[in-house]
């Protein structure tokens, strides 16, 4: 089951931090709407009525930039993070169910993946493959994939030695009833964790490619591009660029703040995160035995 560590305190900061952050962000949408026009002649114009955080260089009002900034951000993370869970559960289970060669030649793949800084490996994808959301999406998921694998291989091994386990294939039952029926119900706080903890870091990896201007369209307001913007305007409107950093800052916090509330067995937290979500796997089995 998945543990929900409702009573720490991290946890229930990590919720504060995005109830706040969504119940801020969504009264754009709520007040006026999304405006993502661009109005010339109301350039720079100080928070109003009318632009609660003021307009920006091109006369877009701020906080509507912000929602739909952050509301992009998540979208590209969530599925970078989905994409990068799946290829990598599929690939660790193939690895420790199977063994032999197959194993050794996934895991080489994972290792080499990993020798690779994650944010290196996309900035490299994104300036081959160019602008555009599916482009970076597969870019921010091809480092993710080698430490879910890792991880799953490692819980693979473990789980594969329990009797039940044993009886299942005792029984002549299929090695993909095993995993959906039998593993995944125990691997999956695991990855949940992994998962949420990861979303952070792809959000933080998505802002630093826009801000590189190896993202999205620069048309479109993003994090990462609202910061380079606002770079030019550092020292008389230093808000256009505390704004949206500070944004992108409580959404980053929030979610490993919540990553703390998940655990894979009960009273316990299922690992720590490292920094990099793709190292934030143990490639070691809680019985002492290594991955590889």
């Amino acid at each position: 089951m998945i543990g929900l560590h409702k009573g720490n305190p991290r946890f229930r900061l990590g919720v504060l931090i995005l109830a706040a952050l969504g119940a801020g962000l969504g009264s754009a949408a709520l007040a006026g709407g999304i405006d993502l026009d661009l109005h010339l002649l109301q350039r720079l114009l100080p928070p109003s009525g009318r632009h609660l955080l003021g307009t920006d260089a091109l006369g877009r009002d701020i906080h509507s930039c912000l929602a739909f900034g952050t509301l992009v951000s998540l979208a590209i993370a969530l599925a970078a993070v989905a994409l990068a869970a799946v290829a990598g559960a599929a690939l660790g289970f193939l690895a420790g169910w199977h063994g032999g060669r197959t194993g050794t030649a996934l895991m080489a793949g994972a290792d080499f993946t990993l020798a690779f800084p994650g944010f290196l490996l996309a900035l490299f994808m994104a300036a081959l493959w160019g602008q555009g959301t599916l482009q970076m999406v597969v870019a921010l998921a091809a480092g993710g994939w080698a430490g879910t694998a890792r991880l799953v291989r490692g819980e693979v091994l473990r789980i594969k030695k329990l009797d039940f386990i044993l009886a299942a294939r005792g029984f002549n039952a299929s090695s993909r009833h095993i995993a959906v029926e039998h593993m995944l119900p125990l691997i999956f706080p695991v990855l949940l964790t992994q998962a949420v903890s990861g979303i952070a870091a792809v959000i933080l990896a998505e802002a630093g490619l826009n801000f590189l201007g190896l993202g999205l369209d620069p048309r479109l307001p993003t994090l990462g591009g609202m910061i380079d913007a606002g770079r030019s305007h550092l020292f008389d409107r230093p808000a256009l660029v505390l704004i949206p950093g500070t944004c992108l800052t409580l959404l980053v916090t929030g979610f490993l703040l919540l990553a703390e509330g998940f655990s894979a067995r009960p009273g316990e937290v299922a690992f720590e995160k490292k920094g990099d979500w793709r190292y934030n796997d143990d490639s070691r089995s809680p019985t002492g035995e290594h991955g590889r």
